[in-house]
């Protein structure tokens, strides 16, 4: 647990020095759209082969891993939907392994209120698991996230313009907050068109575009950074607790009734970066005899135009009755480089220790690609 609590404190650390260092674009979590509407997937893969010249094989590579992370929120003024799942397999000297879980939930708001009701379900799995495990719960809680990836484009597209010398100065923040309430209703619009149309007519009307009239460069520029779909920005906490029923237990053991509790926090700091962590905790009946324990937080920064970053970590412990607790824990370290418009090269550590290692297992992938034509 220090180690778990070691970890955190740094990653929060990291997020809130990234965030002072950089220029303050507008307070992004202060946005709030009418509606939010927020998805998020990242995939990241890798595999080597080698068959060496031995007939024993002794030198032999075969080992991949494939790493995936989902997530999903709508929240409206009455209702709530999220759901979230990480899968992480790995294949290393012919051994398969993989870790999972899962989770859905719906909720009720309190008329004008942040307060809630849910149901939900949740699932985990493991390769140290004797089977799969499926919950399901009811519950109260308080909170509310937020999808301010509008706010975030309109920024964009401020600073791509200021860059481009096609406005004379900063927009004013009214003009920003339009930008953004307009990005925000992009479905209403029938094509793309229309939509970047009706941003270069706000633009246009504050007087500080030099020529009068943005060129085909600026207009490309917002298109470009309209269709960017890695820069979703979330906001907002939320807490919640109740009850649940095993449906099937991981270890095998018999179905109990459970207490559960979780809490979930996301930070967008400035257009560049993106914080978000959960911590959930089941239990039975017997509370800190039998639990199990999952906390993971994701930390992405766009460094530049040309350099991104994401760290991830995760932990899960299983504590069963009169049995030492099983712990998995991950950290993923990544770097990707654009180096020209054909070329890029990434960077990425991982690193993995489970209660029945002697150490943490280290890998290093650099990964480069290249399009010729």
């Amino acid at each position: 647990m220090k180690k778990l609590c070691v970890i955190l404190a740094i990653l929060t650390v990291f997020v809130a020095g990234s965030a002072l260092a950089q220029p303050r674009v507008g307070p992004l979590c202060g946005y709030t759209p009418p509606r939010s509407e927020f998805r998020d997937l990242k995939l990241s893969a890798n595999y080597r082969y080698y068959n060496d010249q031995f007939a024993d094989n002794r030198d032999n590579v075969n080992s991949g891993s494939l790493r995936a992370s989902f997530s999903r929120l709508l929240d409206a003024p009455a209702f709530g939907i999220s759901q979230q799942a990480n899968v992480k397999l790995d294949l290393t000297r012919d051994a398969f392994s993989y870790q999972a879980d899962g989770a859905i939930n719906l909720r009720a708001y309190l008329e004008q209120t942040n307060f809630f009701g849910f149901v939900g379900a949740e699932a985990q799995g493991a390769t140290t698991f004797i089977s799969p495990g499926l919950r399901v719960s009811a519950g109260l809680g308080y909170g509310r996230f937020k999808d301010v990836t509008a706010l975030s484009k309109a920024l964009k597209i401020q600073e791509r313009l200021f860059g481009l010398k096609a406005i004379s100065a900063p927009l004013p923040a009214t003009v920003i907050f339009e930008l953004a309430d307009t990005i925000g209703r992009r479905a209403e619009f029938p094509d793309l068109a229309s939509l970047v149309q009706r941003l270069e007519e706000i633009i246009e009307a504050t007087g500080f575009v030099p020529q009068g009239q943005l060129g085909a460069v600026a207009l490309l520029r917002i298109e470009e950074i309209l269709n960017e779909t890695a820069d979703e920005k979330l906001c907002g906490w939320e807490l919640r607790v109740g009850a649940g029923y095993e449906l099937l237990d991981s270890q095998g053991g018999t179905r109990d009734w459970l207490t559960l509790a979780s809490f979930e926090y996301a930070l967008a700091p400035a257009p560049r970066s993106q914080f978000r962590s959960s911590l959930r905790f089941s239990s039975s009946l017997s509370l800190l005899e039998d639990y199990v324990l999952i906390a993971q937080a994701n930390y992405s920064f766009r460094v530049s135009e040309t350099i991104d970053a994401q760290a991830s970590y995760s932990f899960v412990r299983t504590q069963l009755k009169a049995r030492t607790p099983l712990d998995i824990q991950s950290l993923d370290l990544r770097l990707t480089f654009q180096v020209q418009a054909n070329l890029n090269l990434a960077v990425q550590l991982e690193f993995t220790l489970a209660s029945d290692f002697e150490e943490w297992t280290q890998g290093l992938t650099i990964t480069a690609n290249y399009d010729l034509f």
